[in-house]
């Protein structure tokens, strides 16, 4: 069994099937999908809506910075994993979560999110 089953989370993803892909893989694993969201106003009102345990966030999203997002989700303390084409850089570095650099595979996913939510002191389920 994953260690993300029966968790909540939030997929911030402006590429349709990067997203379809992110939300099968969480799906298989026995997540609960939040979104996905493309845009910053559309996951700032999924984080208003429904509660989560954890997100994938696209650094870019259509060409808009995702660090309205960041910020309420660190302001929240729900932890996150940027998942991005410009690797690590002084933007990801300045929120001090981990990184996932695109293209990525599922285990580095699973990886990245298990450890952000053990980080933020998440017991496992």
């Amino acid at each position: 069994m994953s260690v993300l089953a029966g968790r909540r989370i939030l997929v911030v993803e402006d590429e349709f099937l990067i997203a379809t892909v992110l939300c099968d893989m969480l799906q298989d694993s026995g997540a609960v999908v939040v979104g996905p969201a493309a845009t910053v106003p559309a996951a700032m009102q999924l984080l208003q809506e429904d509660p989560v345990d954890a997100a994938l966030l696209d650094m870019n999203l259509n060409g808009q910075w995702s660090d309205p997002v960041a910020e309420d989700l660190q302001q929240r303390r729900i932890p996150f994993v940027f998942t991005t084409g410009y690797g690590v850089n002084a933007r990801t570095e300045r929120f001090g979560v981990r990184t996932v650099s695109k293209p990525y595979s599922w285990e580095e996913i699973e990886q990245q999110l298990a450890l952000s939510m053990v980080e933020a002191s998440i017991p496992p389920k």
